[in-house]
């Protein structure tokens, strides 16, 4: 083996050194944040005709062309990504009889979802899901 001259090691050195800040900085440079989820929600009526269909996209703070995106995330934040979890609401509807079905189907928080339930009719699919189905 060759014995290397010194200035080629001191240069060696020096390099790293500069270069490690900059790398150590790039490494901690904040990026957008993940999202937390993003779930195509889609509402049919009961021959599975498929009548409305939002994406909702869930960065911190919500986003996306979802109308109530920070409140439909924050409520399945609130249910653990399971939708059928989802908190009843308060309110009086009718008994009329006009079933809907509510699908959704991406990825919250890593893990892949699909959820999909019929409802008598639209009003009961808003009290029962709230913010999420609100499009």
């Amino acid at each position: 083996m060759f014995p290397r001259p010194r200035t080629t090691v001191v240069a060696a050195a020096a390099a790293a050194a500069l270069l490690a800040p900059a790398s150590a900085a790039l490494a901690e440079a904040p990026g957008p944040e993940p999202a937390r989820g993003e779930v195509f929600l889609t509402v049919s009526d009961a021959e599975d005709t498929w009548t409305r269909g939002v994406m909702l996209v869930c960065p911190d703070g919500g986003g996306g062309p979802h109308p109530r995106a920070a409140e439909a995330c924050r409520d399945i934040d609130r249910s653990g990504g399971e939708l059928r979890r989802l908190s009843d609401r308060r309110s009086d509807c009718t008994n009329e009889h006009r079933p809907v079905v509510a699908e959704a189907t991406g990825t919250w928080r890593g893990s892949r979802i699909h959820w999909r339930s019929e409802f008598p009719n639209a009003c009961d699919l808003l009290r029962q899901t709230g913010a999420v189905f609100d499009f």
